[in-house]
């Protein structure tokens, strides 16, 4: 009879796994707060959100980002984590400053301001490509 060899069984590191989910919820709260400021850009029929409801669904999922972040700080990643709350912090104080000083008017004024409002949360692209090589290679895949 023949037996099928088996694969050495690899276990993942459970505090790379824990980083990984962390940063996984950081993600989408940025991910959230993207969609509701896009939400306020106007689209073909003219029909959007509110620019200020827009804005508190941004800030408050910039929020939810921000308390999410202990949840993935590990020394392994220290330069990228404290990149991404830099830029939760930068998008922030953008988001304020357009709240509380700015008053845009109409799409050609908008859409430099939106798009102001996100590039900090740029930072997350390079941050979850980190993040996915870690989580790779805990599972014994190579990076």
């Amino acid at each position: 009879m023949f037996r099928r060899r088996r694969r050495p069984s690899v276990q993942p590191d459970p505090q790379a796994t824990a980083v990984v989910l962390g940063f996984g919820r950081t993600l989408e709260a940025v991910e959230r707060a993207r969609a509701s400021l896009v939400a306020a850009a106007p689209g073909r029929r003219g029909l959007r959100r509110p620019l200020a409801e827009a804005l508190a669904g941004f800030e408050g999922a910039l929020a939810e980002a921000r308390a999410s972040l202990p949840e993935w700080r590990a020394d392994w990643l220290d330069d990228v984590w404290r990149a991404c709350t830099a830029s939760l912090d930068e998008a922030g104080r953008r988001a304020e400053h357009l709240r509380l000083e700015a008053s845009p008017e109409g799409y050609e004024e908008l859409a430099p301001v939106l798009a102001a409002l996100l590039e900090p949360l740029d930072e997350f692209a390079v941050a979850a490509k980190r993040v996915r090589q870690l989580g790779d290679s805990s599972r014994g895949r190579a990076p």
